[in-house]
């Protein structure tokens, strides 16, 4: 048999009253923001009901699974849902301090409206993108696919045409960014000459000299700096390394002056060379700095200064090597140490090879300096980079390194049998 209630004590406590609502009266706020949350749309148009506007955003599960996904999640609304060329826009969630409220007023009051606050909003989704872009497919095209629907299987129908109709294939996207972006555009060539010759520029005479072979030889450099000066004994330091060697890598020479006891920096080394020479850009003796008056595509001696590259293999490049200073040049040249970089090129005459100086002095046959190969030819030079490959790959313990230098060295042998046959082969041409 049930007990019946017991009476409450005199000293128990009321339990606390609800929260009164949160109402806004003659602009002034009473109560409590409710508990509840709630999520707002930016919604970037007018829309014929709320029902249209929640298809646009995908139906209502589509809704319920980005605002289940994750924070970052983006709304994606297509303002003709029912048409599949259409491109979506998109909205980003972000942070709101937003109120949701209730709006009322009884019936034949002139009163002002009554607000109630129902929910606080955490969170609203803005649509920045570039709507405007939306592909809308022709009118007779719509029409022809709705006579050909009981024709094609396909729902979208956009792969199905007739001998009357053109196939239509819309691209997904129209951009590859979804916002507008602001782009700083730069001054023209011309706008540009015109402001730069507005500025007074103080002229030196090596403004007159360029770096190519269409320039005045005749220049004279002792003209213009004084005997007595720095800059003269540094000059004459490097004509003279150019007396000694027609061509010369630049970080080869500035070294070379440095262990003479020269201490210039390298915007005044700069000036020093393009007053005594010149350089190609490419070719067989590109990026090497040439004797002004020189031109080593006239001489078939300057064969021994052409440069020579090597590229790292992808299976080299990330091998733990030991930290060391910056390589010098002659430390590269002597060929004992595997370079730190992926790519180098040098120069023939400095490499320590006896078989590579022994190849180099032997007579070129060709009778014109080739802009790939220079004076030698083509099998020549792969057996020159080959034996350079050979002496790198041989500094390196890698099982990779092993192989590289197995294949080095049949190829090496293939390229000596076809360069004794270009060989022979020129001489009776020149016969």
């Amino acid at each position: 048999m049930a007990s019946p209630p017991s009476s409450p004590s005199p000293n128990a406590k009321a339990p606390p009253p609800p929260p009164s609502p949160s109402v806004i009266t003659d602009g002034a706020v009473s109560g409590t923001i409710p508990g509840a949350e709630a999520f707002a749309v930016h919604y970037p148009g007018y829309p014929s009901s709320p029902a249209r506007s929640a298809q646009t955003l995908g139906g209502l599960p589509a809704i319920a699974k980005v605002r289940g996904s994750g924070p970052g999640a983006r709304l994606e609304l297509r303002f003709r849902p029912e048409d599949p060329y259409c491109h979506p826009a998109f909205g980003e969630p972000r942070i709101s301090t937003g109120l949701v409220l209730r709006l009322s007023r009884s019936k034949g009051s002139t009163a002002l409206p009554r607000a109630e606050v129902v929910a606080r909003v955490r969170n609203a989704y803005h649509f920045e993108g570039m709507a405007d872009f939306q592909h809308v497919v022709p009118v007779h095209a719509a029409e022809m696919r709705k006579r050909k629907r009981s024709e094609c299987p396909n729902n979208k129908e956009d792969l199905c045409s007739g001998n009357e109709d053109v196939m239509m294939l819309v691209p997904p996207l129209f951009s590859i960014k979804d916002k507008p972006t602001k782009i700083a555009l730069l001054p023209s060539s011309s706008a540009l000459s015109k402001s730069m010759q507005r500025v007074v520029v103080q002229h030196r005479w090596e403004m007159d000299i360029g770096p190519t072979l269409a320039l005045p030889f005749n220049i004279n450099w002792e003209d213009h700096i004084s005997k007595n000066s720095a800059e003269w004994g540094w000059q004459m330091a490097v004509c003279k390394m150019f007396d000694e060697r027609p061509v010369w890598p630049r970080q080869s020479l500035y070294e070379r002056l440095i262990d003479d006891g020269l201490q210039i920096s390298q915007s005044q080394f700069k000036r020093l060379l393009f007053r005594a020479g010149y350089y190609f850009s490419t070719g067989p003796f590109g990026k090497f700095w040439i004797r002004r008056g020189y031109d080593p595509r006239k001489d078939p001696e300057s064969r021994m200064f052409q440069r020579i590259d090597f590229r790292m293999p992808p299976e080299l490049r990330n091998l733990p090597r030991k930290e060391r200073r910056s390589e010098k040049w002659t430390e590269m040249c002597k060929l004992e140490v595997m370079p730190s970089k992926s790519f180098i090129f040098l120069q023939l005459f400095e490499l320590k090879d006896d078989f590579i100086q022994a190849e180099i002095r032997k007579p070129s046959h060709q009778s014109t300096c080739s802009h790939l190969t220079g004076w030698f030819c083509k099998p020549m030079i792969k057996t020159l980079r080959l034996q350079l490959s050979i002496r790198l790959f041989s500094l390196c313990p890698n099982e990779d390194a092993k192989n590289f230098l197995r294949n080095a060295h049949e190829l090496i042998e293939r390229s000596k049998k076809q360069e004794a046959l270009c060989r022979s082969e020129l001489l009776k041409e020149n016969k």
